[in-house]
C-alpha cells in the first residue's frame, strides 16, 4: 500500500515535471508570505511525524502519537499571537511548528525530537515524556491524559486580567486549546465547556478559544455521522464556528476572525476543525486491521499539505518549488534526528526519573515548616 508520504512526493512530483497538471493560477485572494509560513509548519511537522516512526523503527524512539493529517490546525496558530497561552491536543503538531516559526524560534525540531527520544536535554519533561510544550513559546505542556487540560484552560482564560499568576500574558490575550473529536465526549471536556459557557454566560470575560480537530475517528471507532458536529454546535454559551482543514484559504480567513472576536468580546468560542488522520492512532496501531486499504487511501485527497500546496500553486509559486521546500525540510529533520539518537542521554535511574517530584516535596515541607 503507498504511504501518504510517497503519495505527496509523486502529486508534486508529477506537478512538478508536467506544470500543465498542476493546479491553474488564479485570482484567489490570499496573503503570499502568510501561506508559505502556514505550508513550511505544516511540512515540518509532517517530517517531524515520519522522523519519530524511524526513531522508533531503530529503538531510538517510543511511544509516537503523530499529527500527520491534522496540520490544518497550523492556520489557529498563524491566527494568534506568539504571546497567546497555548494548551495542546496531542496532534497539534502543525500549531507548534507555526508558534515557534512565528516566534523565530531557531530549536522547535530539536526540541520535538528530543521529547520522542527521551532525551535529559528536553527542555519540557526532561527525558520522561513526549510532549508539546516551551514556556518562551507560551505553549502549556500537557500529557496525553485525555480531556485533562480543558478544565486548566477554563481556568486560565477565566483568570486572564484577574490574578497576579497571569502577568506574564498581555491583557487582551486569548487562550486556545485543542482537542480531539472523541475526547469531546469525555465527561472532563463537558465539565470544560460547561463551566466556560456558565461563566460567559453570566458576564464573566472568558476568552478561550476552543479547538476540535475533528478526524472523525477515536482510535479504531468511526464517530457517528453528524454526532460531533450536533454536539458541539449546542453547547450554551460558546460561539460555534466550522472550517475544513482541506481548504486553507477559507480556514486561514475563518482562524483569523474568530481570533479576533474572542480576543475583542472576551467571550469563548469553539472551532469545530474537520481534519483527517493519517498514518493511524499511534505509532503501534495496525490500523489496516480495522480499516480497509481503499479506505485509508481515499484520505489522502484530503491532504492538508497538498491542499496548501494546491493554493500556493494558484498563487503563482513554481510545483518545482513546492517539492524542493518538502524534501528540503525531510533533510533538515532527518539530519537533526540522526544526530540526536547518536548523542542523546537519558534518566538512569527510578532516581532520577523522580528527582523533581522529591525536591518539589521537600520545598514544599520546607517551607509550610517556617
Amino acid at each position: 500500500m503507498q504511504t501518504i508520504d510517497e503519495y505527496v512526493v509523486q502529486t508534486l512530483s508529477t506537478w512538478c515535471s508536467d506544470p500543465a497538471s498542476a493546479p491553474s493560477r488564479s485570482d484567489e485572494t490570499a496573503d503570499p508570505a502568510e501561506l508559505w509560513a502556514y505550508f513550511s509548519a505544516q511540512v515540518q511537522s509532517r517530517h517531524l511525524d515520519l522522523a519519530m516512526r524511524w526513531l522508533q523503527s531503530i529503538g531510538e524512539g517510543f511511544y509516537t502519537i503523530g499529527s500527520a493529517g491534522h496540520e490544518a490546525n497550523a492556520a489557529v496558530a498563524v491566527a494568534l499571537r506568539p504571546t497567546d497561552p497555548a494548551l495542546l491536543h496531542y496532534r497539534s503538531g502543525g500549531f507548534y511548528a507555526a508558534r515557534a516559526l512565528q516566534a523565530h524560534s531557531e530549536t522547535a525540531i530539536e526540541d520535538v525530537l528530543l521529547g520522542a527520544i527521551a532525551s535529559v536535554d528536553d527542555p519540557i519533561s526532561g527525558g520522561r515524556h513526549k510532549v508539546f510544550g516551551h514556556h518562551g513559546l507560551g505553549i502549556i505542556p500537557q500529557t496525553s491524559t485525555i480531556a485533562s487540560h480543558l478544565p486548566r484552560a477554563v481556568g486560565m482564560a477565566f483568570a486572564l486580567g484577574r490574578a497576579t499568576t497571569h502577568e506574564e500574558y498581555p491583557a487582551d490575550s486569548v487562550v486556545v486549546c485543542s482537542f480531539g473529536d472523541a475526547s469531546a465526549n469525555h465527561s472532563t471536556a463537558r465539565g470544560a465547556f460547561n463551566a466556560a459557557g456558565f461563566a460567559a454566560h453570566s458576564g464573566s470575560p472568558v476568552p478561550l478559544l476552543f479547538v476540535c480537530e475533528d478526524n472523525g475517528i477515536g482510535i479504531s471507532t468511526r464517530s457517528p455521522a453528524g454526532w460531533t458536529e450536533q454536539s458541539l454546535a449546542s453547547l450554551p454559551g460558546l460561539a460555534y464556528v466550522r472550517a475544513d482543514g482541506a481548504d486553507p484559504l477559507d480556514l486561514l480567513s475563518t482562524c483569523e476572525r474568530v481570533v479576533d472576536q474572542v480576543r475583542t468580546e472576551r467571550r469563548p468560542a469553539l472551532l469545530h476543525l474537520r481534519t483527517v488522520r493519517f498514518m493511524g492512532h499511534a505509532g503501534s496501531d495496525a490500523e489496516i486491521a480495522y480499516r480497509s486499504e481503499r479506505d485509508i487511501t481515499s484520505d489522502y485527497a484530503r491532504d492538508p499539505i497538498l491542499a496548501t500546496a494546491a493554493a500556493l500553486a494558484r498563487a503563482g509559486r513554481e510545483p518545482c518549488e513546492l517539492l524542493d521546500a518538502y524534501e528540503h525540510s525531510r533533510r533538515l529533520v532527518m539530519d537533526t534526528a540522526r544526530r540526536l539518537a547518536a548523542t542523546r542521554t537519558r534518566l538512569g535511574s527510578t532516581a532520577e526519573v523522580v528527582r523533581p517530584l522529591l525536591d518539589a516535596l521537600v520545598a514544599r515541607e520546607a517551607g509550610a515548616t517556617r
